[in-house]
């Protein structure tokens, strides 16, 4: 009997260490569960505060988008050409490469093709190469781009073609960023476009006015 006693009790005493030794280490396993949580809730937080607060950053980028409609304000004539001279209001569109070099300096490269009727029914063309910079202010979700540009055109009007004809440019604009990803805006474009020839009495200046309705897809 006394064998039997002795028998139960060791048994006993070894069942509670395995079952203290068990707890400690189920609740380990449950503070190594709960550690990954906390690092993935400060990653969220840090992706929140970026997207309400810093919406750009160097090497972020953009690809934009924008419809125009343009008024020649004194190509080939006095102004306004759409009314007494040779060409009438037209429209273009234009497709964009951008990137953040600071959160508020901006470089990039935009192609236009632009057309204008005649008084004649004919049509003038262009497609403009230009590489700008822009300064971008920002308040909150409102960004106003402020873009200076140079480059060259290719242009037509009927079987003659200019090229490289310079290309001047400045816009003002103001964006709603609706996403990380995604911000729509106006803006107002202003291009000067000059033809020189050999003989200075062809020469012109074609001065553009537009008014431009833009998206941009941010990356």
């Amino acid at each position: 009997m006394k064998r039997f006693l002795a028998l139960f009790c060791a048994l006993f005493l070894i069942s509670g260490f395995a079952f203290a030794d068990d707890e400690e280490v189920d609740i380990n396993d449950d503070i190594d569960q709960e550690q990954p949580k906390v690092e993935e809730d400060n990653e969220d937080q840090d992706v929140v505060i970026k997207s309400t607060l810093n919406l750009n950053e160097p090497g972020d980028q953009y690809i934009k988008i924008g419809l125009m409609m343009t008024c020649p304000l004194n190509f080939g004539g006095s102004f306004p050409l759409f009314r007494d001279g040779n060409l009438a209001t037209g429209g273009s569109g234009m497709l964009g490469y951008h990137r953040f070099i600071t959160n508020w300096w901006i470089v990039g490269l935009d192609v236009y093709f632009g057309y204008h009727p005649t008084i004649g029914e004919n049509l003038f063309t262009y497609i403009p190469f230009v590489l700008d910079t822009t300064i971008q202010p920002t308040f909150k979700r409102f960004e106003f781009p402020l873009t200076i540009g140079i480059g060259a055109a290719m242009e037509n009007y009927l079987s003659r073609t200019y090229f490289p004809g310079l290309i001047l440019r400045g816009s003002a604009g103001a964006f709603y960023r609706a996403t990380p990803s995604w911000s729509f805006g106006l803006e107002g474009d202003y291009m000067y476009m000059p033809q020189w020839y050999d003989d200075p009495k062809y020469n012109d200046y074609g001065l553009f006015g537009s008014f431009v309705v833009s998206a941009r897809y941010h990356f």
